[in-house]
């Protein structure tokens, strides 16, 4: 049987990538395709108890009924990252800490509070060694991203949509890495969500109500250009921190950023997308975004605010359009539902 393009990425680049949702049985097969990690969020976390309840059951059965929201949500997730964290241990051993990870993510409805962020990292920190902690680009994010790097704690930055947060990210990490170093304390890796997929979702939106007549194919090259724009920099200033284009829409975002050095998350879905596909084996990261696309892209602001390293103040990340959307869906579809699910309570949202 001929390698397929994951073999080929595993062999002969240095790209790698996790498997992105909670489902057992899809993460034993990215395991086969040479995933390296597992991605979840609140959305995952709901649909996989969804998709496969028996599997689920009696374990969520026995979690208290006397749990307030927050807390039967917390308990919740553990169960799918730690479920998922045991699957990928053998990797954790194997790259000293560095792949292996399955990530527990902080409440969503909480991205602008540093406090609550930052008590509940340092518990989710707790479930397993190879827990890491997903965490948004916001201000008040990057500021427990520094300190929680300090403590030694693994970081996944998410809802990460600009090149300036990226930026921001890696500095923080960058940061709280050199207080670990000085204080013994072993490091950490940080790795730094692009969401690919989801700026251009978010700027085809834009570009149809500014009348723009942009093509699907200058639209599918935003988030492409945005990631390219932050790996070339973290290259260039040497950062620790490691890139994760995420959200991907199909095998185009994996193709084109192919040969870099970072680590994607790839759900299942694109993962077949890309064996169907079977692309060209190229490493392409090196290559830019045409110029017309590029011309076409410009012409947006809310392109520019992604794009330019100073597109947005630390300040400006939580009130972005995109990041927006994205909090609500995160509160909305997944952590919303998880305070309440199999319990005697009714949610105490939205009435």
């Amino acid at each position: 049987m001929a390698d397929t393009y994951f073999d080929w990425l595993e062999k002969e680049t240095p790209t790698r990538w996790w498997h992105d949702s909670g489902n057992p049985d899809e993460i034993e097969l990215a395991l086969t395709r040479h995933a390296k990690g597992v991605t979840t969020n609140p959305v995952l976390t709901f649909r996989t108890f969804n998709m496969q309840p028996e599997i689920w059951e009696e374990r969520v059965n026995q979690i208290s009924q006397d749990l307030d929201y927050v807390e039967r949500a917390e308990a919740l997730l553990k169960l799918v990252a730690t479920s998922a964290a045991k699957q990928v241990w053998p990797i954790y051993e194997a790259t000293n800490g560095q792949h292996g990870y399955a990530l527990g993510q902080l409440n969503p409805s909480w991205a602008g509070d540093y406090e609550n962020m930052l008590a509940q990292a340092r518990r989710y920190r707790s479930w397993a060694p190879n827990i890491a902690i997903k965490l948004p680009a916001t201000r008040s994010g990057i500021e427990v991203m520094e300190q929680i790097a300090s403590e030694g704690i693994p970081i996944c930055a998410t809802l990460n949509v600009s090149v300036a947060q990226a930026i921001d990210v890696a500095e923080a990490y960058e940061r709280g890495r050199k207080k670990a170093i000085e204080n013994g304390v072993k490091v950490a890796p940080c790795y730094a969500v692009q969401q690919v997929g989801r700026i251009d979702d978010y700027l085809r939106d834009v570009a149809s109500d500014m009348k723009l007549g942009l093509d699907e194919r200058t639209i599918t090259s935003a988030g492409i250009a945005v990631a390219k724009r932050s790996y070339g920099i973290f290259k260039e200033r040497g950062y620790h921190a490691i890139i994760m284009p995420a959200g991907l829409r199909g095998s185009h975002h994996l193709v084109q950023l192919a040969g870099a050095d970072v680590t994607f998350s790839i759900t299942t879905r694109v993962q077949e997308m890309v064996l169907a596909d079977d692309p060209e084996r190229v490493e392409r990261i090196n290559e830019p975004v045409a110029d017309d696309i590029m011309e076409g892209l410009l012409k947006m602001p809310e392109f520019i605010k992604a794009y330019e390293p100073d597109g947005m103040k630390k300040e400006e990340y939580i009130t972005f359009g995109v990041m927006q959307k994205l909090l609500s869906q995160f509160t909305e579809t997944g952590w919303a539902p998880l305070e309440v699910y199999k319990s005697n309570r009714k949610s105490a949202r939205w009435i």
